[in-house]
C-alpha cells in the first residue's frame, strides 16, 4: 500500500497535484533515511547515503522502510523522522533525492531545500 507522500508524488506526476501540495506533503510525513553506522542517541555517527550531483551531494531518502531496503547494502541502519525536521536540519550545500531508483522519487536540490525553509518557518 502507498505511503500519502508516495500517493501525492504519483498525482503530482499526472499532474493532478502541484510539486508545492508535494513538497508540504513531504514535510508532514514520516521519512526514513538509511546510515552506514548505528546513528545513536545524539546522530554522531550517521553516515547518511550520498549521491553526486554537480557540486554537491544528495542524501538518499525514502518513503517507507520497504523503499529503504535499496540501500541496505550501503546503509544497514534506518532513521526515521519528519520531513519537516529533516529539511530544517539538513546542510545548506546538501539536496536531497526521494527514492532514488524509484518511479516515485524526485529530487529537491539545496536552493529548493533553502527557500521551503522560509516557508516552514
Amino acid at each position: 500500500m502507498a505511503s500519502v507522500l508516495e500517493t501525492a508524488i504519483a498525482r503530482a506526476r499526472s499532474g493532478q497535484l502541484t510539486m508545492q501540495a508535494v513538497l508540504w506533503t513531504f514535510a508532514a510525513s514520516t521519512l526514513y533515511v538509511p546510515s552506514g553506522a548505528d546513528p545513536g542517541e545524539t546522530f554522531t555517527d550517521f553516515q547518511p547515503v550520498l549521491f553526486p550531483k554537480d557540486d554537491h551531494s544528495m542524501m538518499a531518502v525514502f518513503t517507507s522502510p520497504r523503499e529503504a531496503e535499496r540501500v541496505s547494502h550501503l546503509a544497514p541502519f534506518v532513521v526515521a523522522m519528519s520531513g519537516s525536521q529533516l529539511l530544517l536540519q539538513s546542510p545548506a550545500t546538501q539536496g536531497l533525492v526521494v527514492n532514488p531508483g524509484s518511479n516515485l522519487g524526485f529530487d529537491i536540490e539545496p536552493a529548493g531545500i533553502a527557500k521551503f525553509r522560509t516557508e516552514l518557518a
